[in-house]
């Protein structure tokens, strides 16, 4: 079985390299795009590149709302995943938040609600009720109005470096507490740095998350990707959010594949 797994994840990750994301949507029909944020505000808390000001923030869900984009759950995307039977929007869209910045839920949440959008939440356990973080009371407030919360590790560590209990430590210690705070199932998890490999695809999925994202970017599409291996769309403080959106409304084209990087889409 783990002899068969491995050879699963190396064609996975050889058709990954090789198949272009494409950034189109339509339906669901060619992939379905996530965003990724991390800070949302005019503090940057030192990580600029990271940052969208809160302006910025509502101008790029007022584009999406005006394209017709509506936001999708993560049980929504992973039924669409699986190839299962699962209802979605004409132009679905996931938004998702990593680290856990006390600025998504004062800057960030209420654009969302202003606009009709969900989104989630992918915090990293230690930090909860830490400065400039978000607290356990900010995050069960989150869960209680329609958003959802997943795992990014306890510490934020490389995955792929620790031992067999250390990794266990960071992902399931981390999908309780949050289950703890929110009240509801963490379903989908977010690897630290996007680094992965097979022992911590197969602690995330033993410990009972449905997927996890990657920073691969690009598309998500059934029967070309893994639920395990989600693609997410960085935004940076230097993404062209007019070039992104009229990728994400014409039909797909060839795209190279890129890392975390500000030139997300090219031209």
């Amino acid at each position: 079985m783990l002899t068969l797994k491995k050879q699963v994840i190396g064609f996975m990750l050889a058709a990954l390299m090789l198949l272009p994301g494409g950034i189109a949507s339509a339906g669901g029909e060619e992939g379905i795009p996530v965003l990724l944020y991390h800070h949302v505000g005019n503090d940057d808390g030192g990580l600029p590149r990271l940052t969208v000001t809160a302006a910025e923030f509502e101008r790029q869900l007022r584009l999406l709302q005006q394209a017709g984009f509506e936001s999708i759950t993560p049980a929504q995307l992973v039924a669409y995943m699986h190839g299962r039977q699962v209802s979605l929007p004409e132009k679905p869209i996931m938004f998702t938040f990593d680290d856990g910045y006390d600025d998504n839920y004062v800057n960030a949440v209420p654009v969302l609600k202003k606009y009709g959008f969900t989104a989630v939440f992918l915090v990293v356990g230690i930090n909860v009720d830490s400065d400039r973080r978000l607290s356990a009371r900010q995050v069960r407030a989150m869960a209680q109005t329609g958003f959802s919360v997943g795992g990014h590790s306890m510490t934020h560590r490389d995955l792929t470096q620790l031992n067999d209990r250390e990794l266990r430590r960071e992902i399931r210690v981390n999908k309780r507490q949050l289950e703890q705070i929110a009240g509801q199932p963490a379903v989908l998890f977010s690897y630290p740095y996007g680094y992965y490999n097979l022992p911590v695809w197969e602690v995330a999925e033993a410990s009972g998350y449905q997927g996890a994202f990657t920073v691969l970017s690009g598309l998500n599409k059934p029967g070309r990707d893994h639920v395990f291996l989600l693609r997410r769309i960085p935004i940076f403080d230097t993404t062209d959010f007019e070039l992104l959106l009229t990728r994400l409304n014409r039909p797909p084209t060839p795209a190279k594949l890129l890392d975390y990087l500000p030139e997300v889409v090219e031209p």
